[in-house]
């Protein structure tokens, strides 16, 4: 009798994009490209070391959130990430090295990690007290947008203005909110693709509470919204985003222990191309 073991090691494995996905590359690569979005925005040049912050950051953080044993994730990406742990730890740990020396030259850095990291560590502590118990801040009903698009706006956008001395320029804020709007498309795919696992574990996500269709009005209508506030400093690349975001959304149906295609995550690479393509 074939046992489930062998029929699991005679699947094929994940192609290099789902791995450069799954392994939160691609989405590092991302938040770097914005970070250079945001420089092109305020004409000022881009800030390699910045960016490689971003990069690290992002991938880190994202890959120790995916090795935390306490995650109830059951799909194909998580049993890859738990036959891979001891690499994956030695890849987060020297992501973690790496940003060392960076905040040491961009000591800027160094307070985005501390604020980030305060933000994650009051997102999971039960310290509000409710009804004779204390919730945590991810159990409160549509926290959880918000704060992963305050994450991402810390690091892709303010971190590049403070250190341009920008961080009170009027465009800095405009491509603030075009991001975290249009950028909001994708994260609540994400959290559409979570809608169980976040159920189960208290989290009162957009997808928890309005639904499926609801979410995905709510994810366009951001878009247009960001599309729209865009057209004062990035009229075109601003434009493709919010459709690209779209349409990754639009031809994303959720299923069980699926992981969507890694397109959503290359959203900051899309842009920073436009936004080159078209100075």
């Amino acid at each position: 009798m074939t046992t489930r073991t062998e029929v699991a090691s005679s699947r094929p494995g994940p192609g290099p994009l789902t791995v450069l996905g799954w392994t939160n590359i691609t989405l590092g690569a991302s938040a770097a490209a914005f970070t250079w979005v945001t420089s092109l925005v305020l004409h000022k040049p881009g800030d390699p070391l910045i960016a490689a912050f971003a990069f690290l950051f992002i991938t880190a953080s994202y890959t120790r959130d995916r090795l935390d044993p306490a995650d109830t994730d059951r799909s194909p990406r998580a049993a890859w990430i738990a036959g891979h742990r001891r690499h994956l730890t030695w890849w987060t740990t020297a992501c973690a090295a790496a940003m060392l020396p960076i905040t040491v030259l961009r000591p800027w850095c160094a307070a985005v990690v501390v604020l980030v990291g305060a933000m994650a560590w009051l997102y999971t502590a039960p310290l509000i007290p409710w009804h004779g118990r204390r919730l945590a801040v991810r159990q409160l009903p549509g926290v959880k947008l918000p704060y992963t698009m305050a994450g991402w706006l810390a690091i892709a956008v303010l971190l590049p203005a403070v250190q341009q001395r920008l961080l009170l320029d009027a465009r800095t804020w405009y491509i603030a909110v075009t991001g975290v709007l249009i950028g909001s498309v994708t994260a609540l795919l994400n959290d559409l693709r979570d809608l169980r696992t976040d159920a189960l574990a208290g989290t009162s996500s957009l997808p928890v509470l309005l639904g499926e269709r609801r979410t995905r009005v709510a994810a366009y209508g951001m878009a247009v919204g960001g599309a729209a506030v865009g057209q004062l400093v990035l009229p075109f690349p601003t434009v493709l985003w919010a459709a690209y975001n779209s349409t990754v959304l639009a031809t994303y149906r959720p299923r069980p222990s699926q992981y969507p295609r890694p397109w959503g995550d290359a959203q900051g690479l899309v842009v920073l191309a436009a936004a080159l393509l078209t100075r």
